[in-house]
């Protein structure tokens, strides 16, 4: 039986790298402040996830959360994405990890530094959407994703406020919505071709940034960002679908990670931890966890290209029990 104490309850042109150590013009701030007022904004707001990641959770919020245990302590999330759980939470402890260096990265600058990426973002987005043709929107985009590569081609982290803008913006831009990588680890996402772009939400930014400002954030291994947890925490796992999605990151995720999962999820379990992981349906995952609750759900998975594709069926398992 587990046992809980200290409960909680559920509930500026930047496209050259050299511009991103420069800091913001005091005229351009100001401008900013002015159009967009979103900074005086002082009242809580819930936050949404600020960019679309593959398997992300928005839609089973509802199935999650009804399913979570009704106390728990600290949260952990391994595989954080676009943390549309963390979001629906706002955890007063927790911590978070993710091996997408560049996604933790932005995480990361919109906690310190929210009004230097709602910035940035609001420049990209108006240097698109004042563009007159497809044509010249789309070659900006393909300039913003160069810009983005170099990043990546230098093995640069996100420690700036343009490079944490420049995804979001390509999330939004690019075709599905979708974050990928070609096998020399570039992004390689083409550009959707929409007329206009809504990538800035500075309302959000700020909300996210609050959410996360008390928030350990993590970039590495699964196992490494749970290491600490203890009987009475909550950690979810929303992990990598098996057999799918790999390309997503060139390092993929394994069979043999997917079982190394199953053992953390056990151990976790032995401590008498509340552990959650979610994954598609298919007969490895459910032969793995077999002795575990094991609920089978209804998904669209919209980031498929092919519409035919976009319904399916996950699994939640949960190593306690669930009230229906």
């Amino acid at each position: 039986m587990l046992t809980v104490v200290n409960k909680t309850k559920k509930g500026e042109s930047y496209i050259l790298s050299s511009n991103i150590d420069k800091p913001f013009s005091f005229l351009y701030l100001t401008m900013f402040y002015i159009a967009c007022n979103s900074m005086t904004n002082t009242n809580f707001q819930k936050p949404v996830p600020v960019i679309k990641w593959a398997g992300g959770k928005r839609q089973l919020i509802p199935q999650i959360t009804k399913m979570m245990p009704e106390e728990f302590n600290k949260y952990y999330e391994p595989f954080f994405g676009g943390g549309a759980l963390f979001c629906e939470l706002t955890p007063v402890s927790a911590t978070i990890n993710d091996f997408n260096k560049q996604l933790v990265g932005m995480y990361k600058q919109i906690k310190a530094d929210p009004d230097g990426v709602c910035a940035a973002l609001f420049d990209l987005q108006r240097q698109y959407n004042e563009k007159e043709t497809m044509e010249e929107k789309d070659a900006l985009y393909y300039e913003f994703r160069k810009s983005f590569n170099d990043y990546l081609a230098n093995d640069v982290d996100i420690k700036y406020s343009l490079p944490a803008a420049l995804l979001i913006f390509l999330n939004k831009a690019g075709f599905n919505g979708l974050y990928r990588v070609n096998a020399s680890g570039m992004y390689n996402v083409p550009s959707a071709h929409r007329k206009n772009i809504k990538a800035y939400d500075g309302d959000n930014i700020i909300a996210m940034s609050k959410a996360l400002k008390k928030t350990k954030i993590m970039c590495g291994d699964f196992a490494k960002a749970c290491k600490n947890a203890e009987a009475g925490d909550f950690v979810f796992f929303d992990s990598p679908y098996y057999d799918t999605f790999d390309t997503y990151q060139a390092s993929g995720f394994s069979e043999a990670d997917h079982i190394r999962l199953f053992e953390l999820f056990k151990t976790l379990s032995d401590k008498g931890v509340y552990c959650m992981m979610t994954n598609n349906d298919c007969d490895f995952i459910k032969n793995l966890y077999r002795d575990f609750n094991i609920k089978v759900v209804d998904v669209k998975r919209m980031i498929n290209c092919d519409g035919k594709n976009r319904v399916g069926k996950e699994v939640i398992v949960t190593n306690y029990d669930v009230k229906e």
